[in-house]
């Protein structure tokens, strides 16, 4: 396997598929984290946490580019399996990407340009390089060292009060290059995204805790309709009511 990933002929998702498959710690640190990019990886990691493997996830909110839906989705597929936390340091910036698998006998950081986004994994320019724990025990050791330092002392948990007051206060910020807009392709099968997830999210909870009726209320344009047939998936019976015979 290459240590150099350039994007050009290669990228990042295939080998953070492998790494994740035979992984038994997961620690991710990124600036950005998008929804797109985390429904790449989530069926991986979600694997993952059902062979019992720790995962820590760390990720910023500089100008509001990590996504709350990412979170919602990820906390909705991962659970209590995933630690979650927001950097908080107001002195120094935060701006790394680096992705740090232990295995059995082994151990690989992939470190570079590569945010969670699925531009950054699948067909952009990105540069990362891959360390592995075997060749340069050392760095391998202070990269952990350090992720573990700012996880703890640097950074706080994203639990549902602190989800939803980002959620609130969060604003769609202007597209950079490279990052598509989480929309739906037209020969994919349905999925929900954006603020659909993080309803899905809030009924699932609702449910969870012994309550049988709910409503949801969203602007135009959200996707309610979608967001009513994800939501009925699991029902073998359905009422639908509408407000005319054409929706």
């Amino acid at each position: 396997m290459p240590n150099t990933i350039t994007g050009i002929n290669d990228h990042l998702l295939s080998y953070l598929h492998r790494s994740i498959e035979k992984a038994k710690e997961i620690r991710i640190i990124v600036a950005f984290l998008m929804e797109s990019g985390a429904k790449l990886i989530a069926d991986d990691l979600t694997a993952a946490a059902a062979r019992g493997v720790p995962i820590k996830i760390l990720t910023g909110t500089y100008l509001s580019v990590t996504e709350p839906s990412a979170i919602y989705y990820l906390k909705s597929r991962l659970g209590a399996a995933a630690e979650i936390r927001f950097y908080n340091d107001p002195i120094r910036s935060f701006h790394p990407k680096a992705y740090i698998f232990e295995h059995e006998d082994d151990g690989e950081v992939y470190i570079g340009s590569s945010n969670l986004s699925k531009a950054a994994l699948t067909d952009g320019v990105e540069w990362n390089y891959c360390l592995t724990r075997s060749l340069a025990p050392e760095d391998f050791a202070a990269f952990v060292r350090t992720f573990d330092e700012l996880f703890v002392h640097h950074s706080y948990v994203v639990d549902e009060e602190t989800l939803k007051r980002y959620a609130v206060s969060w604003r769609k910020p202007r597209l950079t290059r490279g990052e598509a807009p989480s929309t739906l392709e037209p020969a994919e099968r349905p999925q929900p995204f954006g603020a659909q997830i993080e309803a899905l999210y809030y009924l699932e909870q609702a449910r969870a805790e012994g309550l049988t009726k709910g409503l949801v209320v969203a602007a135009t344009g959200v996707g309610k309709t979608y967001l009513a047939a994800f939501d009925s998936v699991k029902f073998k019976r359905v009422l639908f009511v509408a407000h005319r015979e054409e929706i």
